[in-house]
């Protein structure tokens, strides 16, 4: 029997600005090849998924042997949706019949994952932090469904949609696929938190390869301390530099306030048609700031992964962002573990916040680009100043710089996934 794959294949799905990773362990006979696929999903009503299930389930032969939700974004699950029969991309999925699926303990229903409200605490009484928690997650989520539902009125009829409600959209609790993944796998779910066994080193299965789980802290574990907004552990060009740029880029314009709305003629008075926008105007950042609050809460839920086989190392982080990576390093081991990563999925598609330049240092085989990393994204659907632009600039310049980079965004609209060979 062999002692581990002599290869594995990682194949990078085109489903825009959202992730879907096929693994494929290779095995020499009698043992089949076995498939991880991680996550599944795309905030682009565009992308066929569809045609990329098809692809996924001639890819692994019809069987996989696990299923990975990093955590529960459109972007990374929608995919797994069911809610269109047997034709959807999650019936497709689930007729594959993994063995089981891995969540973070976030999703864990038991836990009270499911919780719609925080009980009503008694004089005295010590609160329960496990179901407050859940309880805060799940209204926020139905807060961003609601802002889903005004933004039709926001952007006018027939407008397209705007970046708020595309925000909103992708934090909503997506229960179809929800629910899909808590029953497609043949074993019982398992809801991971950092340390905890993966359930994938399965010797008749899986044989010679191990896996660690990096993430996410559980509330016992963790004790966050946040980075300054201005850190160098961000992608950003130094404040004043940001300002230069800024400042470039509105050069040339005849507008004295080129942010600010302009109040053509139109009906009812010009004090209230002054006022009513204002209001508008300060309900959508009031919205926008709650939404991103919630974003960046459940990217910091997501499962952290290291594949290591054969001496090579693969690094799969969600979208954990840099309050998550923090507690992670600063625990015994775990940056010795890192430092000779061989492939790293960039995290949240490139974001400033979500590769710390403390993680990115400590990969020693960036050094003669010995380093692969792999990039799933699309430009234009998040951000447009360096603040918050999602791919990053300064990121990607430290990618292709220092690594070998694998983007979705160098396919140009093919339908063929990316694959990279890791013997």
């Amino acid at each position: 029997m062999p002692a581990e794959p002599a290869k594995v294949t990682v194949r990078m799905y085109n489903v825009g600005f959202g992730d879907c990773f096929l693994l494929t362990f290779h095995y020499a006979p009698p043992l089949h090849a076995q498939h991880i696929l991680i996550d599944f999903g795309s905030v682009s009503g565009s992308v066929d998924l569809r045609r990329i299930a098809l692809q996924i389930r001639d890819a692994c032969e019809g069987k996989l042997y696990a299923v990975v939700a990093t955590h529960r974004h459109r972007d990374h699950i929608g995919g797994f949706s069911d809610a269109g029969g047997k034709q959807s991309p999650g019936a497709i999925i689930a007729a594959c019949q993994p063995e089981v699926v891995l969540q973070p303990w976030t999703e864990n229903p038991d836990a009270g994952a499911d919780a719609a409200a925080a009980p009503l605490l008694a004089r005295n009484q010590p609160a329960n932090p496990l179901r407050l928690y859940f309880a805060s997650m799940n209204a926020m989520q139905a807060y961003a469904q609601s802002v889903v539902d005004a933004a039709p009125r926001w952007r006018g009829a027939g407008g397209r949609p705007i970046g708020l409600e595309k925000l909103a959209a992708n934090n909503t609790r997506n229960p179809e696929a929800v629910r899909n993944l808590r029953n497609m796998g043949k074993r019982p779910p398992r809801f991971l938190q950092y340390g905890s066994p993966s359930g994938l080193e399965d010797d008749k299965l899986l044989p010679g390869v191990k896996v660690t789980v990096l993430g996410p802290p559980s509330l016992q574990q963790q004790n966050l301390k946040k980075y300054a907004r201005q850190s160098n552990e961000y992608w950003l060009a130094s404040k004043f530099w940001g300002l230069q740029q800024r400042a470039a880029a509105a050069a040339g314009t005849s507008d004295l306030f080129p942010r600010e709305a302009r109040y053509a003629k139109g009906a009812g008075p010009l004090h209230t048609r002054w006022f009513l926008e204002h209001a508008d105007s300060a309900l959508k950042k009031n919205a926008l700031a709650i939404v991103t609050i919630l974003d960046k809460f459940l990217n910091n839920t997501s499962l952290i992964l290291l594949f290591e086989v054969n001496g090579r190392k693969l690094l799969f982080p969600g979208d954990a962002q840099l309050e998550t990576w923090q507690w992670a390093l600063s625990q015994p081991g775990i940056r010795d573990l890192l430092k000779d990563v061989d492939v790293y999925k960039v995290g949240h598609h490139g974001s400033r916040n979500a590769t710390p330049r403390d993680l990115w240092n400590g990969f020693e085989k960036r050094q003669g680009r010995a380093l692969t990393t792999m990039m799933s994204t699309a430009a234009g659907v998040y951000g447009r100043s360096e603040e918050g632009k999602v791919p990053s600039d300064n990121l990607v310049k430290a990618l292709k710089k220092e690594s070998v980079l694998q983007n979705t965004q160098d396919l140009k609209g093919g339908k063929d996934p990316i694959v990279v060979e890791i013997e």
